[in-house]
């Protein structure tokens, strides 16, 4: 059974009225007490980004964002009958985004009928409108798709059976660009190597929406700011875009190779908040003597695992999982050390692996 007329109204009226899904009839829920939202959806590109551009009336040339089809500009535009659809009901014109008269009254479209190739149909023509002639013979025209149909009963006697007539549009196109743009690509600055944010505080030559490279960020490390406003004189006038450590990954790992002579090595600095989640001693070649190891930093050389649990004197592996947390907001003081006592060896090599998060 085919769906009932008042189906597709109700629906039209729920989705284009309210943006609303339809979920029941009409008479069982009215379209306000509809609740799942249903927007159109848009693609970005059938947006038209210049649009602003428009002149609120038909212009007398064309130009990079409008094209007219008039007798005076381009000539009216010859349409090709749909040979899909009854005889001479609908009429396309193989062009797409003709500007509606939402823009201005004048871009309101004009249909003339005329004979094929007709160079001035707008005064040679006869003219169809819109709301017919008194005989239901009106028109609609799509104006995204180029469609004309003739939506009345009736068909205008200027195209009817034994005329050898065509129609012709008189209106315009869009011809701008398409998509999301956004306007500071052309005119934003790149600043790179600037010493200290005090530095970016004195300068005046940094605009809204400019990107600044500062070499230290107040922690040692460079950081990337967007410039909120012309002249920026404190970080409340910034955007942090990236930092050093915002650049890492979450999980990380610093590894050393050390020997019986090599003395201590620095595995590396932390950032703060830093916590190193596991820490593996590889004793590759045993040390003789008396060298000990330890893994940790200036303040703590056992930190993260002291001597009395690596025996260096075997080959293998020794791994513990350290619970601390580096809080300095100064990564240099943060810094992670293998700490190797030499003693009376001559010879012992390892390899330290620190892994942190």
């Amino acid at each position: 059974m085919a769906i009932s007329d008042s189906q597709k109204v109700d629906l039209l009226w729920k989705k284009v009225g309210f943006g609303k899904a339809k979920t029941d009839t009409n008479a069982s829920k009215f379209a306000p007490n509809e609740a799942n939202p249903s927007d159109f959806i848009i693609k970005s590109t059938q947006i038209w980004a210049q649009d602003s551009s428009i002149t609120s009336v038909i212009p007398s040339a064309n130009s990079s964002v409008t094209h007219v089809y008039l007798d005076s500009v381009s000539g009216a535009h010859e349409f090709t009958e749909d040979g899909t659809a009854t005889d001479n009901r609908t009429w396309k014109t193989g062009i797409t985004n003709w500007i509606p008269p939402t823009f201005g009254a004048t871009y309101q479209l004009k249909v003339y009928a005329a004979p094929t190739n007709t160079t001035d149909p707008q005064t040679n023509g006869t003219q169809l409108f819109e709301t017919g002639s008194g005989n239901d013979d009106q028109w609609y025209f799509d104006y995204q798709s180029g469609i004309l149909n003739f939506i009345g009963t009736n068909l205008p006697t200027a195209i009817g059976t034994g005329t050898n007539n065509v129609l012709y549009a008189a209106g315009a196109k869009y011809v701008g660009t398409f998509g999301v743009t956004t306007d500071v690509g052309s005119t934003a600055n790149t600043f790179v190597g600037i010493a200290t944010t005090s530095a970016l505080f004195s300068r005046t030559d940094v605009n809204a929406g400019d990107i600044i490279e500062v070499s230290d960020g107040g922690d040692g490390e460079y950081a990337i700011y967007m410039a909120k406003q012309d002249n920026p004189a404190s970080t409340g006038h910034l955007t942090l875009i990236s930092t050093k450590d915002g650049a890492g990954v979450d999980s990380q790992t610093l590894r050393a190779n050390v020997t019986f002579n090599g003395g201590n090595v620095t595995l590396g600095d932390l950032s703060a908040t830093s916590m190193p989640t596991q820490v593996i001693v590889d004793v590759t070649t045993a040390f003789n003597g008396t060298t000990t190891l330890s893994v940790g930093d200036v303040n703590d050389v056992d930190r993260l695992i002291g001597s009395a649990y690596i025996d260096v004197s075997e080959v293998g592996k020794f791994v513990v999982n350290p619970n601390f947390v580096y809080t300095d907001a100064t990564d240099a003081n943060n810094t992670v050390r293998v700490y190797v006592a030499q003693g009376t060896s001559s010879q012992g090599a390892a390899t330290v692996t620190v892994t942190y998060s």
